[in-house]
């Protein structure tokens, strides 16, 4: 059985922070990502705008 793995890396500029999972079951890249994130999100990751940051470069967003 293959595997194939998916890496997210905080986007913060200082920081070299990155989370890679594996998956055993036949997945898209698109249904690999959104499971990552999801799981990222329990740990304290945000997406913003297409960007991920880890728990230690949290970000807000300005409200308009």
């Amino acid at each position: 059985m293959a595997t194939t793995t998916h890496q997210i890396t905080c986007a913060a500029d200082d920081c070299d922070a990155y989370s890679i999972t594996g998956f055993l079951q036949p997945l898209t890249t698109e249904e690999r990502a959104v499971r990552h994130r999801r799981q990222l999100a329990g740990d304290g990751w945000s997406d913003v705008e297409g960007r991920d940051y880890c728990p230690d470069h949290p970000v807000t967003v300005p409200t308009p």
